[in-house]
This record gives structure tokens, C-alpha cells and sequence, in this order.
């Protein structure tokens, strides 16, 4: 082998310390010192660990129009509601919006008012109204440690501004256990360096976040694409093959190496379908047809079982996703959905 003057080894442990590490987790975990941050989604929350455990990758891709953002959106405030004791921050690559923008999204939620309606000059904004907005501004302003970052960096950038964050904030709280909440929307709004391709400067985000989920407490929702195989008439046409696979996700193999958890949030009624998959879903709510269905489907689950699928109701024009709740008789079976790939 040639002599190298910048030779480094890499450090390596005995198994006897992984174990250590390991019963320690789980003694931690059972006796509720440690534990994953809950969602505002219940069915989600009971696919998984309890939530979203920390030093995670978990991917929501879906077509446009389906929710995504507005689920990122959710999670930068809910994980904050649902979990009060836990002493984290949000740091947001938030590269398709303006900041404004989103917590604009966020008065949307919590008032139930579309956006449309909160910028409109007429009379559905009147002083009281505005009294509200400001208001909802002022209380996730205390409650809130959200940081947005709004023009699109390298994946070198990407890096160096979350191990600054991440110390600043660790720093500022002097808690060495303090974690960062990471959200990326979304991968292909990256910025590239020159020569390379969409999916070249894919697989090197990912392998940047791989890098920095062993490296700090931490985890990362990340927001992406599905391409268009999806919206192919024959599979439009077949039930066997109208929920997403791995293949309807853009960059498939560098998102499925890289997440712990892969979602895909589908609405079907966009496809002008009457009913969806081969247990023959509803398209809209049996409850309130003019209202579309959204169904999310786990197809990687690192700790547990995938091919689940969670009902949902569209409220995207308050900027929501609800959970569906199933009339008390006649329910659906919606589990154990898409083992098709």
C-alpha cells in the first residue's frame, strides 16, 4: 500500500459499548425518560415509535396539490404542542417560500381562514379579523422556536448552517441534550454546484444529512417530488397499481437509502378517480362527498411495518390534514395496503 503523510484511522468500539448504548436506550424508553416527539396525528404516531424519534430521516413526497408542505408546515408548530417538555428548536430550509409566506400558512390553520382571505381587502378582513392575525403572530412568536432559512445554499452550506445553529443553540440554552428539528421544502430546490445533476446533488444531500444525524441530536423532515409515472392512464385505470411504489418518487434510490421513514401523501381525486386501490377507497369523504380524501402511505418504516395506510381529509384551503374518522359502522379496512412495488 503507498505511504499517505495524512494518514487517519476511523475509531472503532467493541460490541460490548453498541450494547451498553442500546440497553440503556431502552431502559430510558421504558421508563419514559426518553421517548419519540408526538404528533398532532394519532394513527401516524401508532405506525411508528410514538412519533418521530430523534437521529431520523423521515421523507414526505407526494404529487403537488397533495399536502406536503402544508404537513411540514403542521409539524414546525405541533411538535412544539404536542411535546412541552422536550427542549428542541426547528431550523426550516424553507427554499419554496418566503418565510411570510408560512406563517401566513400557519394564521390560515389557526383561525380556519384560507389565505386568500387574510390577504384581502375587502370585507372579510375587517379589524377584528386583523386583531385575531396579529394576535396568532404574537403567540407562536413566544411560543415558538422556529428559524427560517429562505435562499437556497449548497448542501456544503446546508451542512456548515446546521453545526452552527445546532452549537449557537445548545450554547444559548446550555443544554447538552438540546436537539434540532430540520425541515428541508425541498430536495430539488437545492442549490446544485456546477456540473452536477439533480440527482447527483441528491444523493449528496442525503449523504450530508446521514452524516449530521450521527454527529448531533437531531432529525430531518425533508419535502419531495413524485415524477409523473404516477399519473400514467394504466395506472390510473388498474386498482392493483394506483398506490405510489418506491419507483414513483424522484431519485427513489437516494431517498430510500437515505430516510428512515418514507411517506407519500396521495389524493386521488386529483387523478379524477372514482375509487382508489384494490380495496376500492373512497375518492372523497362518504360523510361530505365535496370533500377530497388524502391518504398517506408508510413505504419504509426503519423500526416497524411498512405498507400502512392512513385516511386523511383534505382542509388544505385552512392549510390542514386531519384525520379521517370512520363512520362507527360499516368502517373501512385501510391497513396492510401496498406490498406492491
Amino acid at each position: 500500500m503507498e505511504e499517505n503523510s495524512s494518514k487517519r484511522t476511523l475509531t472503532y468500539s467493541h460490541i460490548r459499548n453498541a450494547g451498553k448504548e442500546v440497553l440503556e436506550y431502552i431502559n430510558q424508553r421504558r421508563k419514559g425518560l426518553v421517548h419519540s416527539l408526538a404528533t398532532r396525528w394519532e394513527k401516524f404516531n401508532r405506525a411508528t415509535m410514538g412519533g418521530l424519534d430523534w437521529n431520523i430521516i423521515m421523507t414526505i413526497a407526494g404529487m403537488s396539490g397533495s399536502g406536503k408542505s402544508s404537513i411540514a408546515n403542521d409539524l414546525e408548530t405541533s411538535l412544539f404542542d404536542n411535546n412541552p417538555d422536550e427542549n428542541f428548536s426547528v431550523l426550516s430550509f424553507n427554499f419554496e417560500m418566503l418565510a411570510m409566506r408560512q406563517v401566513g400558512r400557519k394564521i390560515s390553520h389557526k383561525l380556519y381562514k384560507t389565505v386568500g382571505q387574510l390577504y384581502s381587502s375587502n370585507e372579510d378582513l375587517n379589524d377584528e379579523m386583523y386583531q385575531r392575525a396579529e394576535n396568532v403572530v404574537n403567540s407562536i412568536s413566544r411560543k415558538y422556536s422556529i428559524y427560517y432559512v429562505d435562499i437556497p445554499g449548497t448542501v456544503e452550506e446546508m451542512y456548515y448552517t446546521i453545526m452552527h445553529f445546532h452549537e449557537m443553540r445548545k450554547t444559548k440554552t446550555q443544554d447538552e441534550e438540546y436537539g434540532t428539528v430540520i425541515l428541508i421544502d425541498h430536495t430539488l430546490l437545492t442549490k446544485h454546484k456546477a456540473g452536477d445533476s439533480e440527482r447527483e446533488n441528491l444523493v449528496r444531500l442525503y449523504r450530508m444529512m446521514m452524516l449530521v444525524k450521527k454527529e448531533i441530536k437531531c432529525m430531518f423532515i425533508v419535502i419531495s417530488q413524485l415524477n409523473r409515472e404516477i399519473e400514467k392512464s394504466e395506472r390510473m385505470t388498474n386498482p392493483m397499481q394506483n398506490y405510489p411504489m418506491k419507483k414513483d418518487i424522484f431519485g427513489s434510490d437516494a431517498v430510500f437509502h437515505g430516510s428512515d421513514y418514507v411517506l407519500i401523501t396521495h389524493k386521488p381525486y386529483m387523478l379524477n378517480m372514482q375509487a382508489y386501490g384494490p380495496h376500492h377507497l373512497p375518492v372523497t369523504n362518504p360523510q361530505k362527498p365535496t370533500q377530497p380524501m388524502i391518504y398517506w402511505h408508510i413505504l419504509k418504516n426503519r423500526d416497524g411495518e411498512s405498507g400502512i395506510v392512513m385516511s386523511m381529509v383534505d382542509i388544505l384551503k385552512y392549510n390542514r390534514v386531519d384525520e379521517y374518522e370512520m363512520p362507527k359502522e360499516g368502517q373501512l379496512e385501510i391497513t396492510d395496503s401496498n406490498k406492491n412495488e
